[in-house]
């Protein structure tokens, strides 16, 4: 099953300075957090990203893509979110986080568990935010657990988390 991103407040939803398109080497879950490298060849628009290697120094992007599948050349909604993967080399669609920011991730995308008050903070060499209980002074990029809730699909309910960027690289 793929993560679910559903985008409460983002400010990438509002500005588009705050979105960037991005292409990985492998395939990725909507909900990944990635870092950005350089410009891909012959497409100054979109820029190569990567699994987080310095969450301390690095600034984190959410990949959170339209959940749309090509079919003879035709761009098809899916009907179910959690079959959805960004396909490797291929153009996705990444919000730089700011402070404020709210979006709700199903708890397949993160490590460990998540508690009410406590955070999730990416970490280094994995596309997936790892609870914690607490933050320390290295920290750049956090999110504040807000809730526990659910994220439906037809009947299904899918655990999830509701999180708030608290802090910003």
């Amino acid at each position: 099953m793929s993560t679910i991103v559903n985008l409460n407040l983002m400010a990438g939803t509002k500005v588009d300075s705050f979105l960037q398109s991005v292409q990985l080497t492998e395939s990725v879950d909507n909900g990944s957090f990635v870092v950005l490298g350089g410009v891909l060849a012959n497409n100054p628009d979109v820029r190569v990203a990567t699994k987080p290697t310095a969450v301390t120094t690095q600034e984190v992007l959410l990949v959170a893509s339209p959940e749309l599948v090509e079919v003879n050349g035709y761009r098809i909604d899916l009907s179910d979110p959690t079959l959805f993967t960004n396909p490797a080399n291929k153009p996705a669609r990444a919000f730089h986080l700011k402070k404020g920011d709210t979006f709700t991730i199903t708890d397949v995308g993160l490590d460990g568990v998540s508690v009410v008050g406590q955070y999730v903070i990416p970490q280094d060499g994995s596309y997936k935010g790892i609870a914690t209980s607490k933050l320390d002074a290295t920290t750049c990029v956090a999110f504040l657990v807000l809730e526990k809730t659910n994220i439906s699909v037809g009947r299904t309910r899918i655990p999830a988390t509701k999180l708030q960027v608290v802090k910003e690289a």
